[in-house]
Parts: C-alpha cells; structure tokens; sequence
C-alpha cells in the first residue's frame, strides 16, 4: 500500500469516527459522568467489535466489523476531547 492509499484510508476513517461521535453526541448530549462510565462504554463496544471478529471466519461480516470498530474509535475519541 502507498503512502497515498495510506493516507486516504486513515482520511475516511477519521470522518466515520467523527460523524459517530456526532451522531452518538446527539443521541446521548451529556458528557460521560466520569471515567468509569466512559471505560464502560468502550468496554461494551469493543465487546461487541470482539462478537464480530469471533465469527466463523468464512463468515465474516466485513461492513458490520467495521461499523463496530468505528463506535470503539468514535467513544474513544469522545473520552479524549471531554479530558480535554
């Protein structure tokens, strides 16, 4: 892969995790209440990113694993910016 290609996927990435943090924002507008409930927020979403992932291989549902690893990056990044 080129540094170009590199850089246009981490581009998109980077949008789908923003729109989620938005979208997620508007659904639940309030900060996290403290650390813990953020950590029990990636911790649900990476679980269900890891439900994803343990399917039969064969069987890999490649849009539905990202759209789960996209919510992990999107709380994620939703932590980072309420520390700020």
């Amino acid at each position: 892969m080129t540094t170009e290609e590199r850089q246009y996927r981490i581009a998109l990435a980077m949008g789908d995790i923003e729109n989620e943090v938005w979208r997620a924002k508007s659904k639940f507008p309030v900060d996290f209440h403290n650390q813990h409930e953020a950590y029990a927020v990636i911790l649900e979403e990476v679980d269900e990113l890891w439900e994803e992932i343990k399917k039969n291989q064969k069987d890999y549902d490649l849009v539905a694993m990202r759209k789960e690893a996209v919510q992990c990056g999107a709380m994620i990044l939703r932590l980072i910016t309420e520390l700020l």
